[in-house]
């Protein structure tokens, strides 16, 4: 059954609360990175930052990353090959100069301040350029990288900021609206991960009306062995300001295919996770709840490492 966690608010309680509404929470957005790429999905990615911005007064800068040809070695035609290459650079470099032209108009039209910044990349160095940037932000705002088809888009971008920023990243999905954070669910494990989430996603839980903490179990009914997963957490966000409800998922055979279905039973309008990964050599490969959200969760994610 669900539950709702509170605190019992004592003289000292009410003092305090009434201190933290005075002043305002010191946990705030300031910083947003969008990814663009001069495509029309740029549009859903400006709205959701735009949304989120609005909420904080953030400033907003556009990552525009624009690939360029790789150079290669040329074979037995080397002058005809190079010439191609070239020709080629100098058209994407163009292609860009004329989309970063409109996506700069496009920025100037949000209500908040806003830059933009442009790239042009080879390919292989797309990964430590995104990753760069983003540390020094708040937020990074992205489209989730792939689709239930197999389909796939900027994966590289999405694990750079993902693994490589340390920061947190929101993904939503292609074309989705922004919405407003009212339910926020929270898919609470006991890991780093878990807990590197929910702190990067602190301000917009305190924006939410309601936030649901759900734990998997999968190892049957906590009763049992007299624990109350995600009750530490839930009384760490209570004294935070956040109202939480936390629920117990009965044991599926997929732990993600559960807090998938709890995401929209909930009617979340935003999934917190964390992200789940390692490194075999310089490939990051993603853990398999990871991989789930990535491809099906229908409501924009905030995930961290």
């Amino acid at each position: 059954m669900p539950r709702l966690i509170g605190l019992k608010a004592g003289p000292k309680q009410r003092l305090h609360d009434a201190l933290r509404q005075a002043t305002g929470s010191h946990i705030m957005i300031r910083d947003i990175l969008v990814h663009l790429d001069g495509s029309a999905a740029d549009e859903t990615r400006i709205i959701h930052a735009e949304a989120i911005a609005g909420h904080f007064d953030a400033h907003v800068t556009g990552l525009f990353t624009n690939i360029v040809p790789t150079p290669f070695i040329p074979a037995a035609d080397g002058l005809a090959a190079a010439s191609i290459l070239e020709e080629s650079r100098r058209q994407a470099e163009a292609a860009g100069e004329s989309q970063a032209a409109r996506l700069a108009q496009r920025l100037d039209t949000l209500a908040m301040p806003s830059e933009l910044r442009r790239f042009d990349l080879f390919a292989d160095a797309v990964w430590s350029a995104v990753a760069r940037q983003a540390r020094a932000c708040d937020l990074f705002v992205a489209l989730r990288p792939y689709g239930a088809d197999g389909s796939s888009h900027w994966p590289e971008v999405v694990e750079a900021a993902l693994f490589g920023s340390g920061r947190g990243v929101y993904l939503a999905p292609p074309d989705a609206p922004a919405r407003a954070f009212e339910t926020v669910l929270v898919a609470w494990s006991d890991t780093r991960e878990a807990a590197h989430a929910v702190a990067e996603a602190m301000p917009l839980l305190r924006l939410a009306k309601q936030v649901v903490v759900a734990t998997v179990d999968a190892d049957g009914p906590p009763e049992e062995d007299r624990e109350e997963p995600g009750a530490d957490l839930a009384r760490h966000l209570d004294r935070h300001g956040v109202r939480v409800e936390l629920r117990h998922v009965p044991e599926w055979r997929e732990v993600s295919r559960a807090l998938l279905n709890e995401t929209e039973k909930s009617g979340a309008d935003l999934a917190v996770l964390g992200a789940y990964g390692h490194s075999r050599l310089r490939e990051w490969v993603l853990g398999g709840a990871t991989r789930d959200f990535l491809t099906q969760c229908p409501v924009p994610m905030l995930m961290a490492h």
